[in-house]
Parts: C-alpha cells; structure tokens; sequence
C-alpha cells in the first residue's frame, strides 16, 4: 500500500491532491499504518468486506476533484504520470476517461485494452482456443492483440486499474455498476461511456507497474461462477435488448452450458494439464 500511495503523490505535482484509502477490512490494519504515515488521505474503513464496485463507489462518493482516478493497490504510478493524463484530458474535452499504459514488473508492456466480446470470442475462448491457437483472429478481437501500447489513442474498453475520470462523464454516465462482479464491471462502465458520446483513451507516454496483473490464474469455481455472472449481466443489459426473445433464450442456455463445462473441466483439473502441454 505505502508504495502505491507514495507513488500517486509524485505523479502529480500540477494542482491540488485529494487522496482516498477504502480499507476494505483488511487484516495487515493497512488504516492504521496510512493512518500514521499519510495523515492526509482520506479513510473510509469497511467494517465488512465488500465487492469491488463498491469499494470503488465508496472512494467516488468522497471524491471532490473535476478528475477521479480509480487506483488498485497493487500499483505503482511514474513520475508525473497522472500530470500527464490530467494534461491529456484538459485537452481532449471529448475524452471522458484515460488510462495511463501499464507494465509488469519486469517492464514488459501489460495488455490492459479490450474491444466488447462476442459470440464468436466467446465460443473460440470456451474452447480454450486462446490457449492452443493464441494468434486466432476470435479472441485475438476481444483481447486487442493488435494494439500497439506505444501509441496514444481512442479505445473501446479498458481496465479500471489506474483509470482516470473526467467529473462531468461519471455524473452523466455513474460509477460501477455495483451488481457486477470484479469481471466486466470495466467492460460495463467503458460501454456506458461511450454509448453516452464520450471517448475513452490510453495515454501511452504515461506509464504505471501493476503488479497484479501478470496473469488471473485458475479460477476457483466460485469464481467461475462470478465470471459467468458477470457475462450474463453483461449480455442481459447491453446485448439482449437489442435481439429475439428465442436468440437470448439460447445464449443464457450457452452461458449456463459453458459454466458447467469449465467447472467441469476445472474440478477435473484438465486445465493445468493443458496449460502445461502448451507451454511444452
């Protein structure tokens, strides 16, 4: 946490700084040690745990700044790099949030843009096509394996890890949808955003390590279950509206069959072995 809240103070050097810690009832007493270390941030202490739209809501709520930035713990902004987001959107008006580029610890770029998935991604990444075909065009799609991270630009979708608010398109559009799970409740917020004319970019020449972001690891199944969750919430608000009673009906039919498959595959512990045989 001290990393991480250092860090936000020496990217931002150009105007007035309002810091929020949701301590969401950790066990390391992280308020205490903010407490003592950052008198100047702002706690707000869960007394139980809550899910990760909401704890993000929480810190929104106290938020006075024209800009709010979303920041997990786990990471670590560069020097000046929220100056630098700032600056874009001061002249940017049509962008209604940024994100700086994100690394790995070893300073490799860490893929953070995602375009909104469809049924063929979907389908291609049930079938772990990603895994055993990893330059297919399907999940190539939804994964943006062709942006270039050394460029800034306008993009459909990315992750809330360090993400930066414009006041103005969080009052129009909200923040996180409280009834998503910690998957697609990104997706949700970058799809409200532009649905609503807004632009949503990434700044390439401001940089931050995420340290937690290197790979999501196998699913328990109850997370599997969030994740599926997640994409029916996804498919009902966003995608259903707009096709045939029959059409959804099957969907939420393939949903739930690929819920079943994966909790399937992961009790029976399939998946290791096939992420081991790819990587042989």
């Amino acid at each position: 946490m001290h990393p991480c809240i250092e860090s936000v103070y020496r990217s931002f050097t150009s105007g007035r700084l309002q810091v929020i810690c949701v301590d969401d009832c950790s066990q390391e007493d992280i308020a205490a040690q903010v407490a003592q270390h950052f008198p100047d941030v702002h706690l707000v202490n869960n007394s139980a745990k809550q899910s990760y739209p909401v704890t993000n809501n929480q810190g929104i709520a106290v938020a006075e700044g024209r800009y709010i930035m979303l920041l997990n713990d786990d990471v670590v902004l560069a020097d000046q790099a929220l100056d630098r987001v700032v600056e874009f959107l001061e002249d940017h008006p049509q962008a209604g949030a940024a994100s700086p580029k994100l690394l790995n610890p070893d300073g490799t770029v860490q893929p953070c843009v995602r375009r909104f998935p469809d049924l063929a991604a979907a389908l291609a990444q049930s079938l772990y096509l990603h895994r055993l075909w990893p330059a297919n065009p399907w999940t190539g799609r939804y994964y943006a394996t062709d942006v270039d991270y050394s460029q800034t630009q306008a993009v459909p979708s990315i992750g809330t890890t360090a993400y930066v608010m414009r006041r103005e398109c969080l009052e129009q559009v909200g923040g996180l949808d409280e009834a998503f799970p910690i998957n697609f409740c990104d997706l949700d917020l970058n799809w409200r955003i532009g649905e609503a004319g807004w632009q949503v970019w990434l700044v390439a020449y401001a940089e931050a390590t995420h340290k937690g972001g290197q790979t999501m690891g196998r699913l328990s199944l109850r997370q599997l279950g969030d994740y599926h969750r997640g994409m029916w919430l996804m498919y009902r608000k966003h995608y259903a509206p707009r096709r045939l009673f029959v059409i959804n009906g099957l969907i939420y039919l393939g949903i739930a069959v690929r819920f079943l498959l994966k909790a399937i595959v992961r009790i029976a512990q399939l998946d290791r072995l096939l992420v081991r045989s790819v990587v042989k």
